[in-house]
């Protein structure tokens, strides 16, 4: 009778209902040489028995407690329901936990107050606004024998607010309800691969403790394959682990990262150049990386997001890619700037899950051996469909067939986009592989001549054009009897009509009018639409007379047999691959600007029936929006719709922008004028609002819905405040304080440890940054909007 009331977690016959707690305790123990106190777990169908019949299930209760527990021991009494600490959601801090009990009537007595919490007025108010239901909710209890502690902690294998790969440990001297209850701030350390990069600069832990826990955390890991945080207790000698769960907050995390996407699409993105950029390259992107790691669960439009006009790639996406192939998470995060360079490079790790990609791997490499094949093929009849599209597209086309032609475009550009990615990597793979036949040979690939007599190259360099062009102008001009022209003096193209030199120009603007300060923006003015611009930049072009040092030539290399080959065989590639990206890359910078021409017609079209004011506004809607208004023939709303984007451009223009964003919500940004409070975050999320500066019970009264509340710390006597607070501000705390796991279970920005928050003042608005642990100062007069 007494097995069916308490279970000793090192059993092997252990019963489901025993809670999420429990459950995560019986995985650590499982694990070698990791110390777990004694632990016992009372299932939750004794719970309800006690709701029904509770007489007789006390009475089994204390026989069993009496059985297998000692009286003279301290335990922890604590819940283990079926919604705390599980994987979807954790639910911390929900029930009482009771330490140092002692004596089977006192066990029994904290058993009691946990089951019947969920009665409770508080606990019931807090279930409402996790729309939980009591019956619903199964309650096991942990008996845990007490462990005196030195040092007590916790520790997240992941940053809990921003998912890095980094470990974070908070700790305090004594029982952990310091980090909980009492306000305490606890010493807060930071390791990134095996080194502290964060530890406070007076501490009173032990180093050498530190690396105990650090060091045991990593054999779990070895074995819990997923984020999580641990508790932990120090008794002078030894490290306890007394509790685990998954860390739930980062599992739908998304991760955006300008740090490269600003070099690919600069600048402000309209709508327009949004709705088409992203589909029609990130689709050809988001192929190559299927045909190495398969299918991946986002589409071509989830591997970036416009944030403030901007373009911010997502580093999820991609740092699932870099898992599937062995590249550590570390690795994304140095691309992304959030870990410092100096940490050294990360290593490419292989395993065991690689197995599968093997097969798709040496297809991808064999593949794109033969490209050179799929270039003469199939390139060669794409570069010849270019020409049934013009940069001076028919005016009187119905504008259901200009979608037509915009889609075809489309279609036939997405398919250039194909090679324009895939040849330059090659060029680049050749590249390297060539300068490392050339280190063996003591040969640096800089004084290599790589590209000796190649001429097929100048071809596609406008400056060697423009050097032709300027020569040729200066002969035109004595030729003309026009003189030197002065520094003011502008020539115009009615001045060079019906010249020789006109010929010579207008060859030009074909081979290079589709160039444009952003090639990948098609509101930016190409060149053939400003030719007197064109011809001012030939009248003043200057091409500096450098001394160039001689290089090394193929010929002139020290190699010989199968190292010849191989230089031979990577520096033909090379200059192949190079002439190969530059006819790929006209083509597609060219077949690219051929939408500009396309959608400025189609805008006059539109402001012919009143549906626009100018060209330009095309520039502010999608693509899907321009073809439901032509469907529809209902452009309700549009001139506003365009207009508050204009006015969202011109506002965000200046703004200081974060590198990387958490999550979807753009978050708030602001210039740099405004005065910063920082702390540490420790729950997710953004909120701007007004402050409430609260001191103590006597201050509730004054919190409204939505107020960001400022508060000393907090412990259970401060739960009624999180049902109205927006966000919340802790002058002390950590991650594991009770401010810190009720906000994140009510799902509301916290920043604790925020030195001189209480000295703010009511009715300051303030912006709250749950990720970064930034608080912006919006005002500095309470009441100021």
């Amino acid at each position: 009778m007494n097995e069916a009331v308490i279970y000793n977690l090192r059993s092997k016959y252990l019963p489901d209902h025993i809670g999420n707690k429990a459950r995560n305790l019986q995985s650590l123990l499982e694990i070698r040489n990791i110390r777990v106190p004694e632990t016992w777990v009372v299932p939750w169908d004794v719970y309800e028995k006690y709701e029904t019949d509770e007489n007789s299930s006390l009475d089994q209760l204390d026989a069993a407690l009496q059985a297998h527990l000692d009286h003279a021991k301290f335990y922890a009494v604590r819940s283990s329901s079926n919604i705390e600490d599980a994987s979807f959601n954790s639910y911390a801090g929900l029930f009482k936990t009771f330490l140092n009990v002692q004596g089977f009537q006192n066990i029994r007595n904290a058993i009691i107050q946990i089951w019947e919490a969920t009665h409770d007025e508080a606990i019931q108010a807090y279930l409402d606004k996790l729309n939980l239901s009591p019956d619903n909710i199964h309650i096991a209890v942990i008996l845990q024998e007490m462990v005196l502690p030195v040092y007590s902690g916790v520790l997240f294998s992941r940053n809990p607010m921003t998912g890095l790969s980094e470990t974070v440990i908070e700790v305090v001297p004594g029982y952990g309800t310091a980090l909980v209850q009492d306000g305490v701030t606890p010493e807060r350390w930071v390791s990134r691969k095996g080194f502290w990069v964060a530890k406070p600069d007076e501490y009173q832990v032990p180093i050498p403790v530190m690396k105990q826990v650090l060091d045991e955390s990593r054999k779990i890991l070895k074995t819990i394959s997923k984020p999580i945080d641990l508790e932990w207790v120090y008794d002078g000698q030894v490290v306890y682990w007394v509790q685990m769960r998954e860390i739930t907050t980062i599992k739908d995390l998304h991760i955006y990262s300008n740090r490269f996407s600003k070099d690919v699409m600069p600048g402000m993105i309209h709508p327009l150049i949004w709705s088409i950029n992203v589909p029609l390259i990130n689709t050809v992107w988001l192929g190559l990386l299927e045909k190495i790691v398969g299918k991946i669960p986002i589409d071509a439009e989830g591997l970036a997001k416009s944030f403030f006009y901007r373009s911010y790639f997502n580093m999820g996406a991609i740092g699932e890619v870099f898992a599937r192939v062995g590249f550590p998470s570390e690795g994304l995060e140095m691309i992304m700037g959030l870990v410092p360079n100096q940490e050294g490079k990360p290593a490419f790790k292989p395993n065991i899950k690689m197995i599968p990609l093997v097969p798709r791997l040496l297809g991808f490499i064999i593949d794109k051996w033969n490209f050179e094949h799929k270039i003469k093929s199939r390139f060669s009849s794409l570069k010849e469909n270019l020409v049934f599209f013009t940069t001076t597209p028919q005016i009187d086309v119905p504008l259901e067939e200009q979608i037509r032609e915009i889609n075809d475009l489309y279609h036939l550009v997405q398919k250039i986009i194909y090679f324009n990615v895939v040849t330059p990597i090659l060029a680049s793979v050749y590249t390297r592989l060539l300068e490392q036949q050339l280190s063996k040979l003591s040969v640096d690939l800089l004084t290599f001549d790589t590209y000796e007599n190649l001429h097929e190259l100048d071809q596609y360099n406008p400056n060697i054009a423009l050097m032709k062009l300027h020569k040729k102008f200066d002969l035109f001009l004595q030729k003309e009897n026009f003189g030197r022209p002065s520094e003011n003096r502008e020539l115009s193209q009615a001045e060079i009509k019906g010249t020789d030199f006109e010929d010579h120009f207008n060859q030009f603007i074909r081979d290079f009018g589709y160039l444009s300060s952003n090639g990948n923006n098609f509101t930016a003015v190409p060149w053939r639409e400003n030719p007197d611009a064109v011809l001012e930049m030939i009248r003043d072009f200057q091409m500096i007379d450098r001394e160039k040092s001689r290089r090394i030539s193929f010929e002139d290399l020290p190699a010989r047999g199968l190292r010849k080959w191989l230089v031979k065989l990577f520096y033909k590639r090379v200059r192949k691959f190079s002439i190969y990206r530059e006819q790929i890359s006209r083509s597609y910078y060219y077949g690219y600007g051929l939408f500009r021409s396309y959608f400025l017609r189609l805008a006059n079209g539109m402001i012919s029936k009143g549906w626009l004011e100018s060209k330009e506004d095309i520039f502010f809607l999608t693509w899907d929006e321009i073809q439901r208004v032509i469907e529809t023939k209902d452009p309700e709303h549009l001139l506003n719709k365009i207009t508050a984007r204009q006015e969202e451009m011109e506002a965000y223009r200046d703004v200081d922008l974060p590198d990387v964003i958490y999550g979807d919500e753009p978050p708030p940004v602001f210039s740099g004028s405004f005065d910063r409070l920082r702390g540490t975050p420790t729950s997710q999320g953004y909120y701007s609002g007004p402050l409430k500066i609260v001191s103590g019970m006597e201050e509730f009264h004054k919190v409204n819905a939505g107020d960001v509340i400022v508060i000393p710390y907090s412990d259970v006597g401060w739960t009624p405040l999180f049902s109205l607070a927006g966000a919340v501000i802790a002058e002390s705390g950590g991650l594991l304080s009770h401010s810190s796991i009720i906000a994140r279970e009510y799902q509301i920005p916290a920043v604790v440890s925020v030195p001189n928050c209480m000295r703010l003042r009511d009715m300051q608005r303030v912006s709250v940054n749950g990720f970064t642990g930034e608080i912006v100062l919006l005002d500095q007069q309470p009441g100021q909007n």
